[in-house]
């Protein structure tokens, strides 16, 4: 990502020119630093920015002299109040570049990129409003819950990597609405805004029975695209009931796989009458050696048979949960999602954004060969001083 420190630069900066004394690439580097670090809060980066290895890589990063950096207060006051949506134009821009240097098409299904789009829960407070923004869940014991969720889409591949094309926060409009905001009516919104910047990306969308709606698959086809959706009877109990009652009729639509673990028994029906549409569907019923059985089931615009059942159902369906596994690891790994750096006017919206570039270069740095170098023998003799960027270029 050679731009990477261009297009930080170029994010427009929110503050008094005539009273600034950081350059914002500096500032937005150091947030960036701040879950690739693993900070677990701004007051420990703080203690990291004071350490003078800390400030000569970051001057090595931005390829100019850096006299000191700065506090992880003076950092929080900048992400505060850059409009979220020009610091989130990095990451399309970023995976765009991997992309088009075609360095992930070997992850392509059937010639399309997997998407996965899901939400995910940022912050909770108990009786106590953060913003107008916020979500609101009312108990019956008079409990009230504000909250903040947002939904992602991220480009995932069987080999576990999950990068973010963008994201959409699930929000009321300052606080007025007659309905609120909901995960199916921002991942439209989501889907909108990647259709417009990547209008001739061949996409397959993954999603889970919340979206497995008419509104919903309207505009996945409406984009030119295929999808796999969660098949559940309580989602689509009319279609569900059909899509049996043809499994019934059509005994000879099955597969079976075995292992020393597992059976999986994989099914499907075409022509399916889903609403105002003609898809098809995927059953998968895995069981173990204890004998209990777990099924999935797949709704999707790509027509099964006995030839590729099994690659639409573990290649394609099955692939929804690595975005699962993506916000596992921000959560519980070191990047502490769910523990925002700051939730001040736009800081959430932002960290959030940092949190998604500093996982994407952490997967990529794994699977490249630096790792090994740095362990390997060649390196056992060197210089202590050896850096990862020499041990990288050769």
């Amino acid at each position: 990502m050679p731009e990477l420190m261009a297009l930080l630069a170029q994010v427009p900066d929110p503050r008094n020119p005539n009273l600034i004394w950081y350059l914002s690439d500096l500032l937005l580097t150091q947030a960036l630093m701040m879950p690739l670090t693993h900070a677990p809060s701004r007051h420990q980066f703080d203690v990291v920015c004071r350490e003078e290895r800390f400030r000569e890589n970051v001057a090595a990063i931005l390829a100019r002299e850096v006299p000191e950096l700065a506090s992880a207060s003076a950092v929080n006051y900048i992400m505060e109040r850059i409009v979220p949506s020009k610091l989130m134009a990095l990451l399309p821009d970023l995976l765009g570049r991997l992309i088009r240097s075609r360095a992930l098409d070997r992850f392509r299904f059937d010639g399309e990129f997997l998407v996965a789009l899901d939400g995910t829960e940022l912050m909770r407070w108990l009786n106590r409003r953060h913003c107008e923004a916020c979500l609101v869940a009312e108990h019956k014991d008079g409990r009230i819950e504000y909250f903040h969720q947002v939904v992602d889409a991220k480009l995932v591949a069987a080999s576990g990597l999950s990068f973010s094309f963008g994201f959409e926060f699930i929000q009321n409009v300052a606080g007025r609405y007659e309905k609120q905001d909901c995960e199916t009516v921002a991942g439209r919104r989501l889907l909108e805004w990647l259709k417009k910047r990547f209008p001739c990306l061949s996409i397959c969308i993954l999603g889970d029975a919340l979206y497995a709606c008419e509104g919903t698959i309207d505009l996945i086809l409406s984009n030119g695209w295929s999808f796999f959706l969660s098949f559940l009877p309580g989602r689509m109990p009319t279609a569900y009931a059909t899509a049996e009652d043809m499994l019934a009729a059509n005994p000879h639509n099955q597969l079976t796989e075995k292992d020393k673990d597992e059976t999986r028994v994989y099914r499907w029906v075409t022509s399916l009458a889903c609403g105002t549409h003609t898809l098809h569907a995927v059953f998968v019923d895995i069981t173990d050696k204890k004998g209990l059985t777990t099924r999935m089931a797949y709704l999707t615009n790509h027509r099964p048979d006995a030839s590729n059942v099994r690659r639409l159902a573990d290649q394609g369906g099955r692939q929804r949960a690595k975005i699962e596994n993506a916000f596992n690891t921000q959560k519980n790994h070191g990047y502490n999602l769910d523990h925002a750096y700051g939730s001040r006017q736009h800081a959430l919206n932002n960290y959030y954004t940092t949190t998604q570039i500093a996982h994407m270069i952490h997967q990529l740095m794994s699977h490249t060969d630096l790792f090994g170098k740095l362990a390997g023998p060649e390196t056992a003799a060197a210089p202590e001083e050896k850096c990862a960027r020499r041990v990288f270029q050769t």
